[in-house]
């Protein structure tokens, strides 16, 4: 691999934990609001707002609402996902009610706010990049307020020469314009730069189409190694080790 003048890196399930384990994070919900789920098992209900989580995160449009549009998106999918257990409901027992679905979706961000951490390394792998005479920027989906605050929690901004935020410019991955208007703040050509994020096509398919050397962040080892893939790592500290290889 060519050695790298500056480096991009994701946030979410990157940098922070987030967003990768949506069952565990539905499962919790959902089991806060037992009380509103009557005789219904917490269980059921729970299947079924994942899969239409799920099915509704399939699609590109769709996450783009997710992300940009979140509360009164995840609104309508929760909604949905309560109209169709009602006409599966059993015979004789209570409706479920959109006021309490509403009240579960509204919990997402909030819940995740609350179990949000920086990753294990991550501000001494930042550190040591940033005294080596690296570039860092980030380069984050999402709105303006919610990835700004995450950023401001956890000290990051003095980390990056260039922070860069799907809302603040208007468009996000995998629009080819998030990464080139990204490098050229750094002034950066694509060849001279590297990628890092857990997104198969947002953090390394769409940068890799592009020319940069894009590096998979995968903690299972079980993500199929998208096109383009230069490598892959499964802990943040590896990360300086590979840049040893290069030197």
């Amino acid at each position: 691999m060519r050695p790298p003048r500056t480096i991009l890196l994701d946030l979410d399930d990157t940098l922070l934990t987030a967003y990768r384990q949506p069952e565990r994070t539905w499962a919790a919900i959902i089991a806060e609001h037992a009380d509103a789920l009557g005789e219904h098992s917490t269980r059921w209900v729970t299947a079924e707002v994942l899969d239409r989580v799920l099915s509704f995160l399939a699609d590109e449009e769709g996450r783009k609402l997710w992300r940009l549009e979140g509360d009164a998106t995840r609104r309508r999918v929760v909604r949905s996902a309560f109209h169709r257990l009602n006409l599966a409901r059993p015979p004789g027992s209570e409706p479920l009610h959109g006021v309490d679905a509403d009240r579960i979706a509204d919990r997402f961000e909030t819940y995740l706010e609350e179990a949000i951490t920086l990753k294990p390394g991550a501000r001494e792998m930042l550190a040591g990049l940033g005294a080596a005479g690296l570039r860092l920027g980030l380069l984050t989906n999402g709105t303006r307020a919610r990835q700004r605050a995450k950023i401001a929690r956890f000290g990051l901004s003095p980390f990056f020469r260039a922070i860069q935020i799907e809302e603040e410019a208007g468009f996000g991955k995998p629009d080819p314009r998030a990464y080139m208007r990204l490098l050229a703040r750094l002034d950066t050509a694509p060849r001279d730069a590297w990628m890092l994020g857990d997104d198969p096509v947002w953090d390394v398919a769409a940068p890799a189409a592009l020319g940069l050397t894009a590096i998979l962040y995968d903690e299972t080892g079980r993500t199929p190694l998208p096109e383009g893939a230069a490598a892959r790592i499964d802990r943040l500290e590896t990360l300086p080790r590979l840049l040893a290889q290069t030197a």
